[in-house]
């Protein structure tokens, strides 16, 4: 307990410093983390008049997590209709609600939450009306268990100074195009990406696109608009506007097929590059706004000099393998056994087997010894299966 008053005063001076610097909540939720321990502590807002992620921030959050969660997982998340209506005042533990066998068959649980290292829940609703809903949320590993009382208690009584920050602050937590939540996760990623217009105009580079473009001559910016060279640049934008039009006429992306590929290479007489791009659409609707109100396309680049052993960003833009996925792939090539993977992983085995055969049927392999290969290849055998099982590639994007 002594643990805890300690902390106490320290963490309540941090949450009134962010009534003066939004940016301070990080502070706050970090305090939070040492204090109760666990996998992560993360803070989330949604702006109620546009219905969109409008803030996220946490301690010890990985952007790449949250941007599998925004792409895929929150539309099978067990726990958002608990959070929506069945829980106002009071904390929500989520282990009262999702029992060991209801976990074990769970896809969220299995395929996201616990091999992400999280398995419960403790939150609470620091705000919620017409402005915003502000909701703040403890993780914990499979092994810790549900939040120990001691720490709930903490966070009981951290809880009235949380809500009256949240309430007099909430102005920090409404819709902003200035401080999109998407944006923020992109910046913070290791590989190269762009968010642009479907017309090609750069809406955010991040630090590593921005680096990259001193390293090729593959992809530059001019005037605040991506240049690709002439043989791929019209083909290029003539796909971000068919992926437009099937946004606005309804028509749907292909979920299944999220990526589109793009392989570049130096023209004769020049010295030999080569570069991949993958790249899909964001549709508000389906990204809970986080990246703004209209259609967005992101484009991640991959060049072969970066290329690790087996690269999981590759992996993740070349056949859509989920983050779950890419881990099995990448256990699988060091030799592990299915058992030993799931043992590994904390899942059920009958998970593990499931995501295999999703592994296969992504990356168009039937036996392991076949994806091994291919993994053992990269980055070469994975564009050019990506670009083999993409249609729609022209035949002047394909190599």
């Amino acid at each position: 307990m002594e643990h805890f008053k300690a902390r106490f005063e320290h963490v309540v001076n941090l949450i009134y410093d962010t009534l003066e610097n939004r940016a301070g909540w990080r502070a706050v939720l970090e305090g939070i983390h040492e204090a109760v321990g666990g996998r992560a502590v993360h803070l989330l807002a949604f702006d109620a008049r546009h219905g969109a992620l409008s803030y996220s921030d946490g301690a010890d959050m990985a952007p790449q997590i949250d941007l599998e969660y925004i792409q895929k997982y929150q539309f099978i998340d067990p726990r958002v209709e608990l959070m929506r209506t069945k829980w106002t005042e009071d904390w929500l533990h989520c282990h009262e609600h999702f029992d060991e066998a209801f976990v074990a068959g769970d896809p969220f649980y299995q395929e996201f939450l616990i091999p992400h290292g999280a398995r419960y829940l403790t939150a609470c609703k620091l705000v919620e009306n017409g402005e915003a809903t502000v909701l703040m949320a403890c993780l914990r590993r499979p092994g810790e268990g549900p939040m120990p009382p001691e720490a709930q208690a903490f966070l009981d009584s951290l809880r009235p100074h949380l809500q009256r920050a949240a309430r007099m602050g909430v102005a920090q937590f409404v819709y902003s195009a200035q401080a999109l939540v998407g944006h923020a996760l992109v910046d913070k990623l290791r590989q190269p990406v762009m968010l642009l217009t479907t017309s090609g105009d750069v809406v955010l580079a991040n630090e590593a696109a921005r680096s990259l473009l001193g390293s090729t001559s593959l992809v530059q910016v001019a005037d605040k608009r991506l240049v690709l060279p002439l043989a791929y640049h019209r083909a290029f934008l003539d796909q971000c506007a068919e992926l437009e039009h099937q946004v606005r006429t309804d028509t749907g992306v292909d979920t299944d097929k999220p990526f589109r590929s793009l392989h570049m290479s130096s023209g004769p007489g020049e010295a030999p590059d080569v570069l991949y791009g993958f790249f899909t659409m964001l549709v508000p609707e389906r990204t809970m706004g986080s990246f703004g109100l209209r259609p967005l396309v992101m484009l991640f680049f991959y060049h072969p000099s970066s290329a690790q052993e087996i690269d999981s960003d590759l992996l993740a833009a070349a056949f859509g393998l989920s983050h779950a996925e890419c881990r099995i792939a990448s256990l699988l090539a060091d030799g592990l056994p299915l058992k030993s993977i799931a043992d590994t992983l904390g899942v059920q085995y009958d998970t593990v087997r499931k995501q295999l055969m999703s592994i296969y049927q992504k990356t168009a392999t039937n036996r392991q010894p076949e994806l091994v290969r291919l993994l053992m290849n990269l980055p070469a055998s994975a564009v050019q299966r990506a670009l083999k099982a993409d249609g729609n590639i022209p035949k002047g994007c394909a190599s």
